[in-house]
């Protein structure tokens, strides 16, 4: 394929394949640099929850009070590694001032935008490719074991409402009209009927092999080091073992570690890595037939293609990718908490997974162009929910680099937000 369009995009996980599917279908020339394998990244291990019920960002109201006390705790869902970095200090001091009422009231309507667009293209992806991903369209359930829980979360579900998300109250039983299969120990849950969950390991892998049957070029353990600059763009992208690939535009969407990248660019985005984890089971004892969230514990519940996977936990330790024994104990205590006829080893698995979320110290993500550059973009720094922000920020991305016009463009995602 040829046109006016050469696009390098650094980063191979939901952010980039996106963005490359868009331009791809706009005509454009695409090449994919990644400096892992292609599936080392958040893309393969999450909860796979597609969210329209997620309008609050992380950064709100009460949220720093809570973590203080998850803190208490080494088998907590929280934990932020204490260490001596300017760079932690200046995301903490911003994450404080954006976690405010105003914020949130702020972020909501654009949330509620951003995300029921991105389950309407994963809509018509499936059909219009006809890729098999396991998208099931049936809701999520916000399960709750108290009553401040349950408060907190019929809370969240009026303000859903306001904005036009459908949104349940449910007593226990009522949640076992709809979920039948589980015998839950709670005492109340929400339910949100327009949230939905997919395999997001087959959207990923189903993706990249149509891209590559339509020329996108994937260059794996491509490790970017440089760029060539002139005349405020990059002409130019350098990897570490002397590569050098031309370009018209390129794209930022390196999620945890696009600080270190960017600065190479001589450009600052304020971002930590949330270290996650998931256990995935091949053959659950009791199988769901809707995904959920044990909401005092943090902890997600996905069937996934005839598996069952459990997922938590937000630990700030930098880009260490190790596994924290006590994280993964804490997340099964969570499990058999919630679901008594679970036992601890019904949850012991050799699929465990660990990956890097790119937290923003508001809980918005980084979509659209550099002030300090006319050809470079960023679409990173999604969080927990890369499966539910992928596809629209990366349509954004695509169409202002097209130079079509896109309802996304706002100043609460702009990658220079703290640079101004």
């Amino acid at each position: 394929m040829s046109g006016s369009k050469d696009v390098i995009i650094i980063g191979a996980g939901i952010a980039g394949i996106s963005v490359a599917y868009y331009l791809n279908k706009a005509g454009a020339d695409v090449t994919i640099l990644d400096k892992g394998d292609g599936r080392d990244n958040c893309s393969y291990g999450n909860a796979g929850m597609i969210v329209p019920s997620h309008i609050i960002p992380l950064a709100s109201p009460g949220i720093i009070k809570k973590g203080l006390k998850w803190m208490l705790s080494a088998e907590s869902p929280f934990y932020i590694r204490p260490r001596l970095s300017r760079e932690l200090f200046d995301w903490g001091w911003k994450f404080k001032k954006a976690s405010t009422a105003q914020h949130v009231e702020k972020s909501a309507p654009l949330l509620r935008d951003l995300l029921f667009k991105n389950r309407e293209l994963l809509v018509e992806l499936e059909q219009e490719e006809e890729l098999d991903f396991d998208f099931q369209k049936n809701g999520l359930f916000m399960f709750c074991k108290t009553e401040k829980g349950l408060e907190e979360e019929a809370e969240v579900a009026r303000k859903a409402r306001e904005l036009g998300i459908p949104a349940e109250v449910l007593s226990p039983a009522e949640v076992r009209n709809k979920e039948s299969a589980l015998d839950l120990d709670i005492i109340g849950a929400t339910y949100f009927p327009k949230d939905a969950h997919l395999h997001p390991g087959l959207l990923m892998e189903g993706l990249k092999r149509l891209l590559t049957l339509r020329g996108v070029h994937f260059e794996y353990k491509s490790d970017v080091q440089s760029f060539v600059k002139q005349e405020g763009q990059i002409q130019k992208v350098q990897t570490a073992d002397g590569r050098v690939f031309k370009c018209t535009d390129v794209v930022i969407a390196t999620g945890a570690w696009t600080p270190a990248l960017c600065r190479a660019l001589d450009v600052k985005i304020p971002m930590q890595a949330g270290k996650g984890y998931s256990i995935t089971l091949p053959e659950a004892p009791v199988m769901p037939q809707h995904c959920g969230i044990f909401s005092e514990a943090k902890v997600t519940m996905t069937p996934m293609n005839g598996r069952l996977r459990f997922a938590g936990t937000m630990e700030i330790t930098g880009t260490d990718t190790s596994i924290t024994s006590r994280k993964i104990v804490g997340l099964k205590k969570s499990v058999c908490r919630y679901l008594p006829e679970y036992k601890m080893e019904d949850l012991d698995t050799d699929d465990i997974w660990v990956g890097l979320r790119p937290i923003s110290p508001d809980g918005l993500p980084y979509v659209g162009p550099f002030d300090e550059y006319k050809n470079v973009f960023a679409s990173t720094g999604y969080a927990m929910m890369g499966m539910s922000l992928g596809a629209v920020c990366g349509k954004t991305v695509a169409d202002l680099i097209m130079g079509e016009k896109t309802a996304f463009e706002d100043s609460l995602i702009d990658p220079d937000r703290y640079n101004r």
